[in-house]
């Protein structure tokens, strides 16, 4: 367990005694990060127990059905070229899966494979093997089964995953700064209970927002000292307009691949999914908010204060300030010089009945149907719509893409990524989309888990040329649809 922090990695004791009160979490705790396991020797072994139980969250009781006890899962760090090597518990009453997000890795078999299915009581394994050349940068895992996701997730059911290395493409100077890990979530509950039923799930209802399962936490940085933030979405539904006043951000990986280009912000939107690695530095001595502003998605997002962050003094000159990088010595080649081979269209809309359905060229998922047959090394173009009045974060598993325009202008990629946003009514994304190195089935779909669930979401089935398709196993295993 835990490869060198077998302590960190024991499920954290669980009660599911109620308490008969409400949730009140306790604001302005000190930052705190996840448990922090390691790999050693080439190998990540980490043992994930999935179980309904009583947690603390942000100091006080509530009941979630987390992994190991604790609302946020552990950070996983690998490095590229090893190996996780994951026991996952089922010890709830509902079927589970896991999918390792943004990793380019086999889709098939016991690596990421989102078609498997944890029954109740089951206890699995998933070896994941990462190529020696994949891109350094933030990532996470979560629960994937169909149905069933947004309420797991909701419950607790996900965490970061770090492969390293991005440190030591940034100048010397900065390659040992201090770096922190910013897990965005929200949390619904009803009582002293987490909602995880997804009928009772409301993204427009009242939520707690939280950093690492506290709510508005404090922390600190010196003026003029430069830190590395992990910025994770690893809710199941809300958009995140993040920014920290009176400072600027500077991005240096998006979705776990490193840029091209840096480029500064002040704000940066997070969809469900998305993850930045950005460079802040501390600016004059004082007291700031790293807050969500609010954002319209189709449904406005509340601004809510995310941490309380001081800059202790003294004020340092500007000459003190290590100079930031303007690009990064990347192995990612742009996608936007390959030949295409074949042009696609995706349209993203709901459906109009009594019940609701989420549909990608007007079909609900569904089982054992092949959507898409790509051949392996070739890149398409796919186009994709959204005829709905709500933003929809797209993402494809295994493959990195990039984008070439929105809303028929050109974008200017600073990389690639795994998650785009296709704009409410009318939108259109177009984005060279690779099918490098591996062969298999894998989905892609929208990350609002609610809509997933209810049917946003394809699968793809990549071959080598001469092959025949193949149907793809049933996502749920014979667990049954909740829609």
């Amino acid at each position: 367990m835990g490869c060198g922090a077998q302590e960190d990695s024991r499920v954290a004791a669980t009660t599911t005694t109620p308490t008969g009160a409400d949730w009140r979490p306790v604001s302005g705790l000190p930052f705190e990060e996840p448990v922090q396991l390691h790999s050693r020797r080439g190998v990540l072994r980490v043992e994930l127990t999935a179980q309904k139980g009583m947690t603390e969250v942000s100091g006080a009781p509530v009941v979630a059905q987390p992994f190991n006890g604790r609302l946020v899962g552990p950070t996983l760090h690998v490095k590229p070229g090893e190996t996780i090597e994951a026991t996952i518990k089922n010890a709830t009453d509902e079927a589970t899966n896991i999918h390792w997000h943004g990793l380019h890795v086999r889709p098939t078999g016991i690596s990421d494979n989102v078609f498997r299915t944890f029954r109740p009581g089951q206890t699995v394994q998933s070896i994941v093997r990462l190529p020696r050349d994949h891109a350094p940068g933030t990532y996470w895992y979560h629960v994937h089964l169909h149905g069933y996701t947004e309420g797991q997730v909701m419950g607790g059911l996900s965490g970061l995953l770090v492969v390293e290395g991005l440190k030591k493409l940034l100048p010397r100077p900065l390659r040992k700064i201090t770096e922190r890990q910013f897990a965005i979530r929200n949390l619904q509950t009803s009582g002293d209970a987490v909602v995880t039923d997804r009928e009772d799930i409301n993204p427009e209802g009242p939520s707690a927002q939280l950093i690492n399962a506290l709510q508005n936490p404090r922390l600190s940085l010196r003026s003029g000292e430069t830190q590395l933030w992990r910025l994770g979405n690893i809710g199941s539904d809300l958009f995140y307009d993040v920014a920290l006043d009176g400072h600027r951000m500077t991005v240096i990986a998006e979705d776990g691949s490193p840029v091209w280009r840096t480029r500064s912000a002040t704000h940066l939107v997070m969809a469900p999914g998305k993850r930045f690695d950005v460079l802040v530095q501390g600016g004059r001595p004082g007291r700031y908010t790293f807050r969500t502003k609010r954002y319209n998605e189709g449904s406005w997002m509340k601004r809510a204060d995310l941490a309380q962050v001081t800059v202790t003094g003294p004020a340092a000159p500007r000459a003190a300030y290590a100079a930031l990088p303007k690009r990064i010595d990347t192995p990612n080649e742009p996608i936007g010089r390959r030949t295409v081979s074949r042009r696609r269209s995706f349209t993203f809309s709901f459906g109009t009945g009594r019940d609701f359905t989420a549909l990608i060229n007007g079909v609900q998922f569904r089982d054992g149907v092949n959507n898409v047959v790509p051949f392996v090394g070739t890149v398409e173009e796919w186009t994709l719509i959204n005829k709905s009045d709500e933003d929809h974060p797209f993402h494809i598993h295994v493959n990195d893409f990039q984008v070439m325009s929105v809303n028929g202008k050109p974008y200017r990629a600073n990389g690639l990524q795994d998650v785009v946003v296709i704009p409410r009514n009318g939108g259109r994304v177009v984005i060279r989309n690779p099918f490098d190195d591996f062969t298999g089935h894998y989905v892609f779909h929208c990350h609002i888990l609610g809509h997933e669930d209810a049917g946003m979401m394809q699968t793809v089935d990549v071959i080598r040329r001469g092959e025949r398709p193949t149907p793809p196993p049933s996502h749920m295993g014979g667990a049954g649809h909740r829609h």
